[in-house]
């Protein structure tokens, strides 16, 4: 059977959790299937990961606001690849996708939705919209069932499934990648460091993350919170550490290239989203074998399992948070236990290798139709 060609659409090839999924489908497909990438923005800082693998790159450079117009760009890229699949990675690439895939007989869209940008409730506008987008829409995917959910809520029809997202978990920490890591992130013998890592945005929520480790600092004094990444909310972060004279408990590392490294010497990993889909840096704080202290919001109580491998505290609760927090530190045997626990599950459930085996399915069961 001749394979599908797939043209994977998005916003821009900057850092982020959606970006590496979908580098990651092209590096482990693009051999066997062929594929291309359009960018609607700018190309961002990994487009060279997709120009590496010898995979075309496309950037429309869509200015603010929604242009129709832009579809028609697209659909020329997919008639001139002759992609059978459009794959659409969020909303907006989704709305030019479906409009493009009209003026590009034979090509099909596939639509997944990684994420939501806040907890506000459903849009009316936004269920206006989806039933005349999603008219005939076949395979519509969300990264965990609580994006599902509301997203049902916006009139996204019901046969939208689950694809969970996956990493690679790479080999169990040894003492010896836990010393160094440790190393590198300042660590004395007697602290006990929270982790966290991601962009600095205010969904992530990192401001409450400092309040919280503040509070818990009062009864566990050793704890040292980390946060890598960088982002816009930095100036408010560093407020709050100032504000609570916090600057001898909390660190900010700044972006890392080699975050994951980081991650077998942290005591706690914290994850205080407001909104998730799939965090893969949970993912990988649970291949590292860390235990979690995570906001229960979105897709994250699918991953973290309370009192098997972690804790889940409610989200912009600083004292709640900062209990959970001083639960996890009491108990380290406990904390070693669900980060074992937390491997596991992840080799069970969250591979990259089942989420691309399940996306390939797709392009090649859509080509069939």
């Amino acid at each position: 059977m001749t394979p599908p060609r797939v043209l994977q659409v998005v916003l821009r090839l900057d850092p982020g959790g959606t970006e590496r999924l979908v580098i990651e489908i092209v590096r482990r497909l693009h051999a066997r299937i062929p594929m291309a990438v359009c960018c609607l923005d700018a190309p961002g800082a990994w487009a060279d990961r997709v120009t590496a693998l010898g995979v075309p790159l496309h950037v429309l450079g869509r200015p603010p606001g929604f242009h129709p117009r832009l579809s028609l760009r697209l659909a020329a890229i997919a008639r001139d690849m002759r992609a059978d699949v459009l794959h659409c990675h969020h909303y907006s690439p989704f709305v030019y996708g479906r409009l493009a895939s009209y003026l590009a007989p034979g090509t099909r869209t596939v639509y997944t939705e990684h994420g939501r940008l806040s907890d506000s409730p459903p849009s009316a506008k936004r269920r206006l919209a989806n039933r005349l987008i999603m008219a005939g829409a076949r395979d519509l995917y969300a990264v965990s069932h609580d994006l599902r959910a509301h997203l049902l809520q916006e009139a996204v029809p019901d046969r939208m499934q689950v694809i969970w997202n996956g990493i690679e978990p790479g080999d169990a920490p040894t003492p010896a990648a836990r010393e160094a890591a440790r190393a590198l992130l300042g660590a004395g013998p007697g602290d006990r460091v929270v982790g966290a890592v991601g962009r600095l945005d205010p969904v992530k929520d990192f401001v409450m993350l400092v309040e919280a480790v503040a509070l818990a600092a009062r009864t566990r004094p050793e704890l040292r919170l980390a946060i890598v990444g960088d982002g816009p909310e930095r100036a408010a972060i560093e407020l709050a550490i100032a504000r609570l004279d916090a600057g001898e408990h909390v660190r900010l590392l700044g972006h890392r290239d080699d975050a994951r490294a980081l991650l077998p010497g942290v005591d706690l990993f914290a994850n205080s989203s407001t909104s998730e889909g799939i965090s893969l840096t949970l993912l990988e704080a649970m291949a590292a074998e860390r235990p979690i202290v995570a906001t229960r919001v979105g897709g994250t109580p699918e991953v973290v399992v309370a009192g098997e491998t972690g804790l889940l505290a409610p989200a912009r609760d600083a004292a709640g948070f900062a209990a959970a927090l001083v639960e996890a530190a009491a108990d380290p045997a406990r904390a070693a236990a669900w980060g074992r626990a937390g491997r596991r599950r992840l080799l069970a459930h969250f591979t990259i290798d089942e989420m691309v085996r399940r996306y390939e399915a797709v392009y090649r069961r859509q080509s069939a139709v």
